[in-house]
């Protein structure tokens, strides 16, 4: 089961961004992570999700890819068939659809209660009454984890090409590459290029506004513009100012959006998703996330070394006794 484990951010930018390190703390390894309600009637998530109010999913497939025995596109969470994995922390209540049947593919820890017409088959696993997590010492983090990021200045150029294609027109600045950007350029956007970034970088991508509403985002090849050569899971949108936010379409990239309402409508989202509030449609998929944080991966058992048997001083001392009588012994049986 889930240990308490505190909201522990830690964040090291110096002036330059000569370095940068983000500890999501409770979130890490999490695909979705809400402060308060969560609703969604349909689609799944690939990855874990933790709610910090009440949760009505219905016929929703929590942590696919964590299912004992099955094979999915993306990471495979599970370990040992039959053995199953904390998957959905909720701290208030449970609502699912009376005929739902194993929707939850692991462990529940609820802090509430099944809603009245909730099916009890719904969770593969078990179910655990708790509140593992502090959902309101780790959203104060994240709020301020949120206008630290803010704070800083892009690292070189970003140009808004035609009025829908953004450009970053630098490089990385020791792996980490910082862009501002407002909400209407996110919601005009079509394409985004950086040819000076790679695999290996971290991409911080500041909206600023109160209300936005965007959809796609494509990172291919654009004119004489070469494709993004990095992993979409290192890219973080973070809406500092954000209250609300409704997205629709297909995105890859992280958001940190710790106060405002996140609306789902419909799509593919690969990442992991911070945010006060979540409202999902029938289509709005969550199951293509690798994860901005990787979650940590438990070390291997360490191989037992042979057994190392001490002989004690006293019976060293009788072994050199019984020795020196044996040598005495032969030597008078030469003699005679």
């Amino acid at each position: 089961m889930l240990k308490h484990v505190s909201a522990v951010l830690a964040l090291l930018i110096s002036t330059h961004a000569a370095a940068i390190n983000i500890d999501l703390g409770p979130a890490t390894g999490y695909n979705i992570f809400i402060k308060e309600n969560f609703t969604q009637p349909g689609a799944d998530s690939q990855g874990k999700i933790a709610i910090g109010g009440n949760a009505n999913i219905g016929q929703y497939d929590v942590a696919v890819n964590y299912e004992p025995g099955t094979r999915r596109d993306g990471i495979q969470f599970w370990t040992d068939p039959g053995k199953y994995a904390d998957v959905l922390v909720v701290g208030g209540n449970l609502t699912t659809t009376q005929w739902a049947w194993g929707n939850v593919k692991g462990n529940l820890i609820l802090g509430g209660e099944l809603t009245q017409g909730s099916s009890k088959n719904a969770v593969l696993g078990t179910t655990t009454k708790g509140k593992p997590i502090d959902f309101d010492a780790a959203f104060k983090q994240f709020t301020n984890l949120s206008q630290t990021l803010a704070g800083q200045s892009n690292t070189s150029g970003v140009e808004f090409k035609y009025n829908n294609w953004l450009i970053l027109d630098g490089s990385a600045s020791n792996d980490v590459y910082v862009a501002n950007i407002t909400g209407q350029m996110l919601a005009s956007a079509t394409d985004l290029t950086a040819t000076g970034l790679d695999k290996n970088d971290t991409l911080i991508i500041n909206v600023s506004g109160k209300n936005i509403n965007f959809d796609s985002l494509n990172y291919g090849q654009r004119e004489s513009f070469n494709a993004l050569d990095m992993s979409a899971s290192n890219i973080l949108f973070n809406f500092f100012e954000a209250e609300t936010i409704t997205f629709s379409g297909g995105i890859k990239g992280n958001i940190l959006a710790p106060n405002a309402d996140f609306t789902f409508l419909q799509g593919d989202l690969s990442g992991q998703v911070i945010a006060k509030s979540w409202t999902g449609g029938w289509g709005a998929q969550a199951n293509l996330w690798d994860g901005f944080f990787v979650p940590p991966i438990d070390p291997p058992t360490p191989t037992t070394p042979p057994t190392t048997v001490e002989v004690s001083e006293p019976a060293t001392l009788l072994l050199l006794v019984f020795g020196l009588l044996a040598l005495v012994a032969i030597r008078r049986s030469r003699r005679n």
